[in-house]
């Protein structure tokens, strides 16, 4: 409310109307107001957002970025770890004027980080939990190339084992990823400066040494980096939030009919056909014209013959011993449980 111009002002609940929802709790709020509640108690209360800088090159300097692949034609899958390894020293030795950086990113429950080793140093820092292991492959680059910046050396060569860092940077998009636009930007200054950079893929996990140190380090880092968080990683983890605080809610719901038919909020999935997909969603809640169209036209509830009970979905399919041998035939099995049929 104090950003007058703030894009979502219009969004914010007036203080006037606060009020008159404190006093009337039985009132649903607004989606901003219940989104609010949801993120307090939260780390979302205390992140900062990492803004886009959309016009970091003028159209006619954009950097154009590439990238080596001395692995290209061999699968990991089927190529033994030393036969990448042998590539990789030939390919030093075609490159041995250049002094190897590796960089490399690691996410794991509750910690992300990433690692830089050099032939003289080597720098691990750790990174806000909300961070995707894609943008910690792209700090680790980011912090290669700030640590280049005061060499007095002028040949180097980068070396990741990710790929879709590599990709995206060779794809340069105004909406591109803030961290790849940072790194565009050092590396455009630096090649001004006089610097020849090199970016070099490497696959992972096979024996090479500097990228086997780099993971090992990025896993332990404990030194945390101040730096804002791409919106895309902000997102993801409120989405997960999100869907974690409703499962819970859900959860609480042992009374619903609608818990025992869904105790999981995933989506079903949903079928090509709609008539199909309607039929089916309405045995799952139990409401069939069948079983409830006394409700509209005022008869009586209708009573199964053999079990002296009210019809419903769930007694004809599962309960029922007049439909025993319909369930055998299409089931196989004559006794069923509503999650055999959900």
């Amino acid at each position: 409310m104090s950003v007058s111009m703030h894009p979502i002002n219009q969004l914010a609940l007036p203080i006037g109307l606060r009020r008159l929802y404190d006093s009337r709790p039985s009132h649903i709020l607004p989606f901003c107001e219940r989104a609010k509640m949801l993120l307090h108690g939260s780390d979302f209360n205390n992140i900062t957002i990492q803004s886009f800088d959309f016009f970091c090159f003028p159209p006619w300097d954009i950097p154009q970025f590439s990238y080596l692949n001395p692995f290209s034609g061999f699968e990991k899958s089927s190529t033994a770890p030393v036969t990448f390894q042998q590539l990789f020293h030939r390919h030093r030795y075609q490159y041995s004027s250049f002094i190897p950086i590796f960089t490399d990113g690691s996410k794991s429950d509750g910690h992300v980080g990433c690692g830089v080793v050099s032939p003289s140093d080597t720098l691990s820092y750790r990174l806000h939990n909300f961070c995707s292991v894609f943008t910690a492959e792209l700090v680790a680059i980011f912090c290669a190339l700030r640590e280049i910046s005061p060499s007095n050396q002028r040949k180097f060569i980068i070396y990741t084992d990710s790929m879709s860092a590599l990709q995206t940077l060779s794809h340069y998009d105004i909406q591109m990823h803030p961290v790849a636009l940072k790194i565009l930007s050092i590396l455009h200054f630096l090649r001004k400066e006089g610097f020849s950079i090199i970016f070099c893929w490497v696959p992972s996990h096979v024996g090479i040494s500097g990228n086997e140190i780099a993971d090992s380090i990025a896993k332990f880092a404990s030194t945390f980096l101040t730096q804002d968080i791409p919106y895309s990683d902000v997102k993801k983890s409120f989405v997960s939030h999100l869907h974690t605080t409703w499962q819970n809610n859900w959860d609480l719901q042992m009374n619903n009919k609608l818990h025992f038919v869904k105790p999981f909020i995933d989506m079903w999935p949903i079928l090509p056909i709609r008539e199909l997909d309607v039929k089916l969603t309405r045995l799952r809640i139990g409401h069939t014209r069948f079983t409830h169209k006394h409700l509209i036209f005022g008869e009586r509830t209708p009573v199964c013959p053999t079990c002296h009970t009210d019809f419903s979905v769930t007694h004809i399919l599962i309960e029922c011993p007049s439909f025993k041998s319909h369930r055998e035939y299409h089931f196989n099995s004559p006794s069923l449980t509503l999650q055999d049929l959900v």
